[in-house]
């Protein structure tokens, strides 16, 4: 399955309704819809600086535990039969847990279409690239801060730039025998390493990278870094993502880019954006840890899916939904959609 395609797909229809309707159909014919995010572990080994981590207060509260290999099995009988896609890692690092191969293995037996990992890569080694690969994994989606070395290593604190070279390269191998395997590359961009995207293909060029999304920096929490302004970067923005579209498009790249870097920063350090997939997120976006399953009302150890459903009137709640205007619906907290889909 491309998913590429899918999400292009799905970002040209702009009506809500339509979406829902969509939404709907899948549920009551008990298709598959759901995006899984899951945190295997609530743990991390980098401290980068734009991240949660670095809030000694919040990690010592919030990010805690792990999922017992025993239980993988178990959760995937909920609701993996439902699952589009299923993402290893999502707000810590998912290659501290042990079993991910086991977990790919039990995601293909529910034949989930599309698995992807989303790792600062800094823990993999080339045995674990080759695993994870042949369990079925679709697609690395690697973390960085930076172009080169020094910023790369100030705000992803205690990462190793070589490390993170040498990762990549044993991706682009493995995908020379794995042509379906994907690697996608994630940069969330502030005002201090924006521009070394200039100068991106110069050093990532000999790297077999299909994606790359970049990502303006959002507020998630009292973090090292604080300067959450986009504004003095603001008219070098469409210079710049023109560039990277040009050069994306030469080598068969996919960029996900937000069109503008615009914001009222006095209300909001969300990008705006066109994109009425938002308003499906509390719908579609299953998020999973050990401390949590996507609804506070679902305990995943005592009922399914389709039970949850049913107490919750669910489908009634999306054919609903159908017939709401944008205020009424609930739109999510943090804008996760603020990118378009480019397919070379």
């Amino acid at each position: 399955m491309d998913i590429y395609k899918l999400l292009k797909f799905n970002h040209k229809i702009k009506n809500h309704r339509i979406k829902f309707f969509g939404l709907w159909l899948l549920s009551i014919l008990n298709k598959r819809y759901l995006a899984i995010q899951f945190d295997p572990v609530l743990a991390c080994n980098l401290r980068c600086k734009m991240c949660y981590f670095t809030d000694d207060e919040y990690v010592k509260t919030n990010m805690k535990g792990i999922f017992k290999e025993s239980d993988l099995e178990d959760l995937a009988k909920v609701n993996f039969k439902n699952a589009l896609k299923l993402q290893i890692g999502c707000g810590a690092e998912p290659t501290l847990f042990k079993h991910n191969v086991k977990l790919i293995e039990i995601a293909k037996t529910f034949k989930v279409p599309y698995i992807s990992m989303v790792t600062n890569g800094n823990l993999l080694n080339n045995q674990d690239i080759i695993d994870l690969s042949q369990a079925g994994l679709n697609e690395f989606i690697f973390s960085m801060h930076g172009v080169f070395k020094e910023t790369y290593e100030d705000l992803m604190d205690k990462g190793n730039y070589e490390t993170f070279h040498e990762v990549l390269g044993f991706i682009s191998e493995e995908k020379k025998k794995n042509p379906n395997l994907l690697l996608r590359i994630n940069y969330t961009f502030n005002v201090d390493n924006f521009h070394e995207l200039k100068e991106f293909f110069k050093v990532y060029d000999k790297y077999s990278i299909d994606i790359i999304q970049l990502r303006p920096i959002d507020k998630i929490g009292e973090t090292t870094y604080n300067n959450f302004s986009l504004k003095a970067i603001e008219k070098d923005y469409e210079e710049i993502n023109s560039l990277l579209k040009k050069e994306s498009a030469k080598r068969n790249i996919t960029l996900l880019s937000p069109k503008t870097i615009s914001r009222n920063e006095e209300e909001s350090f969300k990008v705006k954006t066109e994109n009425d997939s938002s308003y499906l997120l509390p719908y579609t976006y299953c998020y999973v840890s050990p401390k949590f399953y996507w609804k506070d009302d679902f305990d995943w150890k005592t009922e399914s899916f389709g039970s949850w459903q049913k107490r919750n009137s669910w489908n009634k709640i999306l054919f609903k939904n159908i017939f709401l205007s944008k205020k009424d619906l609930k739109k999510p907290n943090r804008n996760m959609l603020n990118y378009s889909v480019e397919i070379n």
